[in-house]
């Protein structure tokens, strides 16, 4: 009986972890709430990003000088300490949430903010909700205000193939 409840118990976890959308995934409401009352924060660490982005692509990057890397932390703590940040060409994300089977090589989501550098279509599909999973791998935006969407982002089996040719 112990051995079926521990089997159970990784089962729930292993689901939980792998499941583009697991239980703990903020909904789309507790996100555009949480933009709103750190506003500044988030502009602040989207300016910030958008300058360093040709050196690094993570606010914990060794490319960052201590007292920029310290700046990222005041930042990141006003928010959310659990927070990632990654930026690059066309965007400045703000992770709440992420899961997947080996992260760095498999099957893989995320859910969070975005501040985009480019036009929405470079970054993902314009979709009017991303409480519920869309089904299917890519990326997908809801729009908050001027550049700032809510983000999700899908890597499926096929498509990590693909990138990996």
């Amino acid at each position: 009986m112990l051995c079926l409840l521990a089997a159970a118990l990784l089962a729930f976890y292993v689901w939980q972890y792998t499941s583009p959308f697991p239980l703990d995934v903020p909904k789309d409401r507790s996100l555009v709430a949480l933009f709103h009352a750190h506003q500044q924060a988030f502009q602040t660490l989207a300016d910030m990003a958008d300058k360093d982005a040709t050196i690094a692509s993570t606010e914990k990057s060794e490319n960052l000088g201590v007292a920029r890397r310290s700046e990222y932390a005041r930042l990141v703590s006003q928010i959310d300490r659990k927070m990632k940040l990654g930026f690059g060409d066309c965007r400045i994300a703000f992770w709440f949430a992420r899961g997947g089977i080996l992260l760095s090589i498999g099957p893989r989501w995320a859910k969070g903010i975005a501040c985009l550098t480019c036009v929405p279509s470079r970054v993902g599909e314009i979709v009017s909700n991303l409480d519920k999973d869309p089904g299917r791998g890519g990326g997908y935006l809801v729009p908050i205000e001027g550049d700032w969407y809510m983000i999700y982002q899908r890597l499926d089996y096929d498509d990590w193939r693909k990138k990996k040719l």
